[in-house]
């Protein structure tokens, strides 16, 4: 049995459990308590096997696989989802990332985990309550768009989103990250070294003394306007820079336990590195990491591996069609955003897989093979709800096998350094033809 094999039905195992269920209720001790038509355990199967159709069809398709000759109307469907606790896709990926961290195999680079934090904005339903709720992303006197605010802490040499938040569409990037590192020991086990990678928008004097004291590494990159003297002082591409703590950047912390630490600590001392780009421009990246350790290529390699986590939104918002919503209430939306998370955490885990066997067998190949990621997504939604509803260990194993071998055929070759020239604004018409939709 396949790693992802044994975390997905770990995972199927967890759904039935009475805990589980009382999470699930969300302090209501009286919801999902009756066998109706759509028990909590159906209900979580329609959302992981969304396919972003009609929900009157999404119901037809699930009834006919799971209960032939019953039905259930949407008003029943959705007074159902209403009782669901939106956080239950969040324990349910958290669950399935302690498992997959619990085996060994998973990718690092010398010991540590890469972890990228960014943040992005979700569009979704605009009524009176999202707007309420999570804001606008338009500018003041413009149409209003209600959208969530999404922060995620990212595995990017294993692309598992090990945390993820939902707030309102402005929020404060840098001490959400924070917060998700504190968590993410839960996850991957106290003893696993991680580091973490950001861009430009994160850089924080206070923020990187708390993460310095808590022993957490990180790699930032900065804006010209960020330690603007220290950056001009900068004699060598890799050196280490005291940054003094003068009233000017003490007084935005004025009063706070931070800025009274700031105050005692008089300075901090880290590591600028200058990196050059294409067309004689450089970037400099600021971090703690021990120099005997990192040399500055390998830092330089660690933020290049930070566009992992855009790949990852990328994924959520094209491929998984996060924004394509059930409904319009709040909790309905938190529960799609959620299950989608958790679907692209168990494609992701299969995929890796069904690539670990492709490497035994495509030795022989020119170019290094991988699978294709679109159209693994799209077998996996349309074959995971058999695997999800069938009772009997050895059918399901074979649907599983099934699912590996099919992954498998859809290859394509990895060519590494090669670029396209970018244009900008759109050239083509509304539906691609050479990226279509998976499902």
């Amino acid at each position: 049995m396949k790693n992802s094999q044994k975390h997905t039905c770990c995972d199927i195992s967890l759904i039935h459990q009475d805990e589980f269920y009382d999470f699930c209720r969300n302090g209501n001790p009286a919801s999902f308590i009756r066998n109706r038509k759509m028990p909590l355990t159906d209900l979580m199967f329609t959302m992981i096997n969304r396919r972003g159709i009609t929900l009157s069809l999404k119901l037809r398709n699930y009834m006919k696989t799971a209960h032939p000759g019953m039905e259930i109307s949407k008003p029943g469907y959705l007074k159902q989802r209403m009782k669901l606790n939106p956080l239950a896709f969040y324990e349910l990926y958290r669950h399935h990332n302690r498992n997959f961290y619990a085996d060994p195999g998973f990718s690092h680079f010398h010991g540590y985990l890469v972890l990228a934090a960014d943040g992005s904005g979700i569009n979704i339903p605009t009524t009176r309550e999202t707007l309420d709720t999570f804001g606008t992303s338009s500018r003041k006197g413009t149409k209003p768009q209600a959208s969530i605010g999404l922060g995620c802490l990212y595995d990017v040499m294993n692309r598992m989103i090990l945390e993820s938040d939902c707030c309102k569409c402005k929020f404060d990037e840098m001490r959400l990250a924070e917060e998700q590192i504190d968590r993410v020991s839960e996850t991957i086990g106290a003893s696993q070294p991680f580091l973490v990678v950001m861009d430009r928008g994160y850089p924080s004097t206070a923020a990187f003394i708390r993460m310095m004291e808590k022993g957490v590494l990180f790699l930032v990159r900065l804006k010209s306007s960020d330690y603007k003297k220290e950056q001009a002082s900068l004699s060598f591409p890799d050196t280490w820079v005291d940054i003094r703590l003068d009233k000017s950047r003490i007084n935005h912390y004025k009063g706070t336990d931070i800025g009274q630490r700031m105050e005692e600590l008089g300075h901090i001392t880290l590591r600028m590195v200058k990196v050059p780009l294409p067309e004689g421009k450089e970037e400099v990246l600021i971090t703690n990491l021990p120099s005997e350790t990192f040399d500055s290529r390998q830092i330089a390699e660690l933020y290049h591996m930070r566009w992992g986590i855009e790949t990852a939104y990328e994924t959520l918002k094209d491929r998984l069609q996060i924004e394509n919503f059930t409904g319009t209430r709040p909790v309905l939306l938190l529960q799609d955003i959620y299950s989608t998370i958790y679907v692209s955490n168990l494609a992701e885990d299969i995929i890796r897989d069904a690539e670990a066997e492709l490497d035994e067998k495509e030795k022989h190949r020119k170019h290094k093979m991988m699978v294709n990621r679109t159209l693994s997504i799209g077998i996996l939604k349309n074959d995971l709800i058999y695997i999800l509803l069938e009772t009997d260990a050895q059918k399901q194993d074979r649907l599983f096998q099934q699912i590996y071998e099919d992954i498998s055929k859809n290859l394509v070759p990895i060519r590494p350094d090669r670029h396209y020239h970018r244009t900008k604004g759109q050239l083509a018409g509304k539906y691609s033809n050479t990226h279509k939709r998976a499902y």
